[in-house]
């Protein structure tokens, strides 16, 4: 028998090749962000100009700047860089899904995780439809922007920036700035759509409700949003002014935490502690697998609970024999190891968040949620991270930590993950070789 400790693990150089590429483009795009914005002048500081350009790709809502003392140019570049970064998002979804040897597959929607909805047969038809689906959505939400009385520019600016699930506002008090009921419901409703995944939006745009509707995922979507629209409807209700106006204000801050959007129509630092965790909870969770927004995503949930589920039967009856189900279909074993794993790196990550955080100047609430936001590509928080989406009062190098904790969070850990582990064994093998 082979010794273990001599074992290698079995790298495949192409896939390596891939996310080295992906790591490395996004790398790219942050670095000429920065340069920008300090050719622009506006912004002084490199370490400002990478935040705010990484906030972008990663299509977070945070900023350390003043959206409204930035030249309407700028204010372009940067709801483009959070278009871009979503649309990269998805595009991001079709490499490296089949790179850990999955399949090209966008959402688990009608017929389970076996018959995921596949929009193509290839690569490039695929991500044509992709992009044809993310354009026509981000246009229908600009549109619906003008209808309910934005200006030209702002709707232009908000809708990029809504559909790519990235919440930069034009404007310090976000969506508050418009003081109107009919923007709110707009922006609300497109949040809670851009959560959706990219198959499911094209599903809908074809009228096949009934056969979307079989998808456990999206059931468990709705229902979270439904349910958390009523507890903070219900624990905010004076707050919020009573009847419609809480009713709305609560869907939008559930449609903004979940899509992990990160816009705001009130501040909810000073809520109390209740609807605080629970939003927390569904930045955590996040959207839709194949969406353009972040977050652990609703189907590794549905995954993980299944795993439990198993495990609990298996102790009452250590023989049987218990497949974890997705809308009726049999998971591989081999995706619920991938979600498992995904799993703990995700935990890992968000405690060293944590740690980091607190360790250079954070008190708790602004570790834990600027953690939790950051990784989920969200924004909003508590503590120094309270009001809209202004990061300027966490300090330099906890926001260095928010840099990482955003970027391995938009590349969904794994590939990041991979590269570094790769190059140290590439290291080692070389000292080896002297």
């Amino acid at each position: 028998m082979s010794d273990p400790s001599r074992v290698r693990f079995p790298w495949h150089r192409s896939a390596v090749k891939v996310l080295t590429t992906v790591v490395a483009v996004a790398a790219s795009l942050v670095a000429l962000s920065t340069a920008v914005y300090l050719a622009s002048g506006e912004v002084h500081r490199v370490d400002d100009a990478v935040f705010e350009s990484v906030a972008g790709f990663t299509t977070t809502s945070l900023t350390v700047v003043d959206p409204e003392a930035l030249p309407a140019w700028l204010l372009c570049w940067r709801a483009a860089t959070q278009w871009l970064g979503g649309a990269g998002a998805l595009m991001f979804a079709l490499v490296v899904v089949p790179t850990f040897g999955g399949q090209r597959r966008l959402s688990e929607v009608a017929g389970g995780w076996g018959r995921i909805a596949v929009l193509a047969r290839t690569w490039s038809h695929t991500a044509g439809r992709v992009v044809l689906v993310y354009a026509g959505f981000t246009a229908a939400v600009i549109a619906a922007y003008t209808a309910a009385g934005m200006g030209a520019f702002d709707a232009a600016t908000f809708g990029l920036t809504t559909a790519s699930t990235g919440g930069f506002a034009n404007y310090r008090d976000s969506f508050a700035h418009f003081d109107s009921a009919a923007v709110e419901w707009v922006g609300a409703w497109a949040m809670a759509l851009a959560g959706m995944s990219v198959a499911a939006l094209a599903w809908l745009a074809r009228g096949q409700v009934r056969a979307l509707w079989r998808s456990t995922e999206l059931k468990l979507y709705t229902g979270l949003v439904l349910v958390a629209t009523v507890l903070i409807a219900a624990w905010t209700w004076t707050d919020s002014g009573e009847g419609a106006d809480a009713i709305r204000q609560s869907f939008f801050t559930v449609a903004s935490a979940i899509s992990t959007t990160g816009f705001r129509v009130v501040d909810w630092g000073p809520w109390v502690a209740a609807p605080q965790t629970l939003l927390l909870l569904l930045i955590g969770v996040g959207s839709m697998a194949g969406s353009a927004g972040g977050g652990f995503r609703v189907l590794r949930v549905i995954a993980i609970l299944g795993i439990v589920r198993r495990e609990l039967v298996l102790q009452l009856h250590p023989q049987a024999v218990v497949r974890v189900k997705v809308s009726g279909v049999a998971a591989p074993e081999a995706s619920l190891t991938r979600v498992h794993v995904f799993q703990i790196l995700w935990v890992l990550a968000a405690a060293v968040g944590v740690f980091g955080i607190a360790s250079l100047g954070g008190d708790l609430p602004t570790a834990v949620s600027g953690a939790i936001s950051s990784l989920a590509t969200a924004g909003p928080g508590l503590g120094d991270l309270a009001g809209f989406a202004d990061a300027t009062a966490v300090t330099a190098p906890a926001r260095g930590v928010m840099i990482g904790l955003m970027f391995l969070g938009r590349l969904s850990i794994y590939p990041v993950v991979v590269v570094i582990g790769w190059g140290v064994g590439e290291v080692q093998r070389m000292r080896l070789r002297r």
